[in-house]
């Protein structure tokens, strides 16, 4: 399971970024949950709240997880989620037109730093299909996008890590990996967690291994 917008993996100044800046771990407090909606609900001056649109795709794992929000918003919460299930092309469309209350959706990251991950939610990054704007965290990524002291940028991702969790920008629900099968024969594949996952580019069949397997 996924604990926050950057994945266990991603590294810090001397070790495990998350172990550097550390987040209290998150507490299900299904009592809490309805107190704020209903702390929204007279905010907003309803009764109650009308069904929310949960923007999905059409993958099985897809399905599992809208379904899954679906019951849990419907039990504790009482809340009605429709689940609008979308090609990818389609889902991508409605995402950049903002057509949707939630939405299911990953990142893969382009490149081995913390900014692939901590820009995402800049007000100007065309990722943040959501709309979310917040200057203290634009000012923080300005920081790690331009400062050239390593500690100064890496504090940076960490207030970002912290502003994230803090004003539920996303629920964070699962790390995806991946099990490889490969013949014996196949040598130097590497295989990347970030930009493209397999690297071909040195790759070579080796004819004579395998032979006494």
């Amino acid at each position: 399971p996924a604990e926050t917008l950057f994945p266990h993996w991603v590294e810090g100044m001397n070790g495990p970024f998350r172990e550097e800046y550390p987040l209290p771990p998150l507490q299900r407090d299904v009592e809490k949950a309805r107190e704020h909606l209903q702390m929204a609900l007279d905010e907003l001056g309803l009764e109650e709240l009308p069904p929310l649109v949960f923007l999905s795709s059409d993958t099985p794992v897809a399905r599992i997880q809208s379904e899954y929000y679906q019951e849990v918003f419907r039990r504790y919460l009482g809340i009605e989620l429709l689940i609008d299930r979308q090609v990818f092309r389609q889902r991508l469309e409605k995402m950049t037109a903002g057509d949707f209350d939630l939405v299911g959706a990953g990142w893969g990251p382009d490149y081995n730093d913390p900014l692939t991950f901590a820009d995402l939610f800049a007000s100007w990054n065309l990722n943040n299909r959501g709309r979310y704007s917040n200057p203290e965290l634009d000012a923080q990524v300005r920081i790690a996008q331009s400062s050239l002291d390593p500690q100064e940028r890496t504090d940076a991702f960490g207030e970002i890590h912290r502003i994230i969790r803090e004003q539920v920008v996303i629920m964070p629900d699962y790390e995806r990996g991946y099990v490889y099968v490969t013949d014996p024969r196949v040598k130097g594949i590497v295989r990347h967690v970030f930009g493209a996952e397999t690297d071909f580019t040195n790759a070579w069949i080796d004819v004579d291994a395998g032979d006494d397997q």
